[in-house]
């Protein structure tokens, strides 16, 4: 083997992981300090080729040399960032490594060939970058919603709810906050009640119709709550039942009216205001 194919290699292979890791951790660092890095790492692995030099390869050199590579290679403003980035740099060069050497074995093909490698590790790269996008994601719908129970009338229905800051509906005469839900969870908690129309929103003539269709012990729960469309100097009408209380993350909340909409969305059935939580 040829140390000058060896030293392009592990420089190359380097500056793919560099790569890889700015673009998970979303840093814009420039080129140079990726090249110093990947040139400080091909420079570390020339030691492999000296037996002398083993001392090189213990744990804490290990650590110490990697911890070098992260500071020339990247840019932070605090430690909590430093920890990320390291964290995030390890992961890229376990699942690059490892994957690349993975198949070059199971294949057989020659480790001499320079560019078959550089070829599976950015193939690597690549898909180590899907799966990190699937990983935050998971991470950020179970961060953004929350599995709500809603009791009405000695009723229950459980359900997921997307917080959203956007949803700052408030009942203009109690002052009570709204969750926004889908008319179909009501169909599940009270079965006889009439919500069988087809937009979101309403107009007062048809308020009136559907609440004529309650009876007494339902129709004292409904609020008429104005909506105005973002962009829009329209106000339209949602229809609104007093809730007993919405329990979230085992807390019993009080004060909360259901604003009764046909959103579309399968993912979740409720659309809850972060400030409730706050509130609680």
């Amino acid at each position: 083997m040829y140390i000058e194919y060896y030293i392009i290699e592990n420089l190359l292979i380097n500056y793919i992981i560099i790569s890889c890791t700015s673009i998970l951790i979303k840093e814009n660092n420039n080129v140079k300090k990726k090249w110093m890095g990947a040139s400080l790492g091909a420079i570390y692995s020339v030691a492999y080729l000296y037996p002398s030099l083993h001392i090189l390869f213990t744990i804490p050199l290990k650590i110490i040399i990697i911890i070098l590579i992260t500071l020339v290679s990247f840019s932070y403003k605090s430690k909590k960032e430093y920890t990320r980035t390291l964290l995030v740099f390890l992961l890229a060069n376990i699942f690059i490594s490892g994957s690349t050497y993975f198949v070059i074995y199971f294949t057989g093909i020659d480790h001499m060939k320079i560019s078959f490698i550089i070829i599976c590790a950015y193939l690597s790269c690549e898909l180590l970058k899907y799966i990190y996008k699937d990983i935050k994601m998971i991470k950020y719908i179970k961060e953004f919603t929350k599995t709500i129970t809603i009791s009405l009338l000695n009723h229950s229905y459980t359900c997921k709810a997307l917080l959203d800051s956007g949803n700052l509906l408030k009942d203009p005469i109690s002052k009570s906050d709204i969750i926004i839900i889908k008319a179909s969870i009501l169909k599940d908690i009270i079965p006889n009640i009439n919500l069988n129309y087809e937009n979101n929103f309403i107009d007062a003539k048809k308020a009136d119709e559907i609440i004529n269709t309650l009876d007494d012990e339902i129709s004292t729960r409904v609020r008429v709550i104005p909506y105005r469309h973002a962009g829009s100097n329209k106000t339209s009408m949602i229809l609104g039942l007093k809730a007993d209380y919405v329990e979230i993350d085992n807390r019993k909340i009080g004060n909360i009216v259901l604003g009764i909409t046909n959103f579309n969305d399968e993912d979740y059935k409720a659309i809850l205001n972060p400030t409730i939580l706050s509130e609680a």
